[in-house]
């Protein structure tokens, strides 16, 4: 697996998921959101479950999964740091 390859994919996903996350809260609110070429595909209840379709769905592992939520994640000391 070419892992700047899996990487892009991610950041897409991420970047394209933060534009449509206030669109989709309301309806999907922790829920996951499982994304391939910065589309969501699909939405489940738990992460095991949206990275399961994943691995059925795209042998080659280029997708990732995003928690719908509208909650800041808190990175600890990290966070602070980066301020």
């Amino acid at each position: 697996m070419d892992h700047s390859r899996q990487r892009d994919q991610i950041d897409q996903n991420y970047d394209s998921f933060q534009r449509a996350l206030g669109a989709i809260v309301q309806d999907h609110r922790n829920e996951y959101a499982l994304m391939r070429d910065r589309e969501i595909i699909a939405y489940f209840a738990s992460p095991g479950d949206a990275y399961r379709a994943g691995l059925d769905r795209f042998s080659d592992t280029l997708f990732s999964i995003q928690e719908v939520t509208d909650e800041p994640i808190d990175l600890g000391f990290l966070s602070h740091v980066l301020l």
